[in-house]
């Protein structure tokens, strides 16, 4: 059980994370409406943040974006040869979240099998994928080598279509909406690729992810843009492992920000105590902007933790887990409300989506 999951309803169709955070958006609108009432903070403006998040949000939700999204898997299997990092079961059972373990087992991949060292493995893309675009092949279902040209020297390109919202493959016969290309940026020393989504002179996604290792810790980097062709939001997460007697430390440090919206989303997170069955983690999630601030602080672990809530600097509610319940209590004992339950829920759960759409963003290089 997921103790930052207090209710979860399932829906029963894989949705890719570019949808999922339209879903999001929607909730955190209704959600953070709730915190306008009297007993907040006067100067917070819920409708102007909300309309500040949906921006951000937006960002990410193109047709270009969610069919790169789609790919993920099919890329990787070309760069087969040459993933950023190398692989490691060490981290098979991180919890307490679904997003935290996905994301965590992706990262330790920087430390080989059963070995003791951390270490990126530097390697380029395999020489038979240089120059060369890959095409959906309607009678096989799979991507497969054109003579197109127009890829990249250092690196691959794959072109992109409409996808079925149910199969997310592409709808046949396809229909074109851009193509990505993914470059190979490594040094001898660094591990990097560089992936740039587009249709026609728009830029729809743009990022580099980069990984380095030595004795005793690794680092990997991702930042770059999102874009729909008017929204734009910025990002950066940065991964540092380490590894010491007591074990691995995992720290990671997100922000998003939306230039137009002078808006910030940020968190840093902190794994510690690491074993098959529990994980401490220390979370410090803020959204700021014009229009207000919400911060939540707290820490958590397989069987519990506490957190406290600030709107605007104001102790505004505070949560204790217990196993898969939670108990949320208002500034000086007040209940809250379902609608003000659910800002928190939300918040939450924006930090396990943060981390499933990072790991869509790794996913065709690991």
């Amino acid at each position: 059980m997921n103790p930052l999951n207090f209710e979860r309803r399932r829906v029963p169709m894989r949705v890719t994370h570019y949808a999922r955070l339209s879903v999001s958006a929607a909730v955190l609108t209704v959600a953070l409406a709730a915190c306008g009432k009297d007993n907040g903070p006067s100067e917070f403006d819920p409708q102007g943040t909300s309309a500040d998040v949906t921006e951000a949000q937006s960002a990410f939700v193109s047709p270009q974006s969610a069919s790169f999204a789609s790919i993920g898997a099919d890329i990787s299997t070309v760069l087969n040869g040459a993933p950023v990092v190398a692989s490691s079961s060490a981290l098979a059972s991180v919890r307490p979240s679904a997003a935290s373990a996905r994301y965590a087992r992706q990262l330790v991949r920087l430390l080989p099998g059963g070995g003791p060292r951390i270490q990126a493995s530097v390697s380029a893309i395999p020489a038979s994928a240089l120059e060369v675009t890959y095409v959906w092949d309607e009678g096989a279902h799979v991507y497969a080598a054109s003579d197109l040209s127009g890829a990249p020297s250092n690196g691959v390109r794959f072109l992109l279509y409409a996808v079925d919202p149910v199969t997310l493959r592409p709808v046949e016969p396809v229909v074109q909406v851009g193509y990505v290309d993914v470059t190979d940026q490594s040094t001898s020393t660094t591990a990097a690729f560089r992936v740039k989504v587009v249709e026609g002179s728009v830029v729809y996604l743009d990022y580099s992810v980069s990984a380095t290792g030595s004795e005793s810790s690794g680092i990997v980097t991702v930042s770059g843009f999102a874009s729909n062709g008017s929204a734009r939001a910025n990002f950066s997460l940065k991964n540092s492992i380490s590894q010491n007697a007591g074990g691995l430390l995992l720290s990671l440090d997100y922000r998003l920000n939306v230039p137009s919206r002078n808006l910030t989303l940020d968190w840093t997170a902190t794994f510690a105590n690491i074993s098959d069955t529990e994980v401490a983690v220390t979370l410090d999630f803020t959204i700021s902007g014009p229009n207000g601030a919400v911060r939540l602080v707290g820490t958590y672990g397989a069987t519990g933790g506490n957190f406290t809530v600030k709107v605007n600097g104001s102790v505004y509610a505070t949560i204790n887990l217990d196993g898969s319940s939670a108990v949320i209590t208002g500034a000086g004992g007040a209940s809250l409300t379902a609608d003000e339950e659910a800002t928190l829920h939300t918040i939450l759960d924006y930090y396990d989506q943060s981390l499933t759409a990072f790991s869509d963003l790794l996913a065709p290089l690991s």
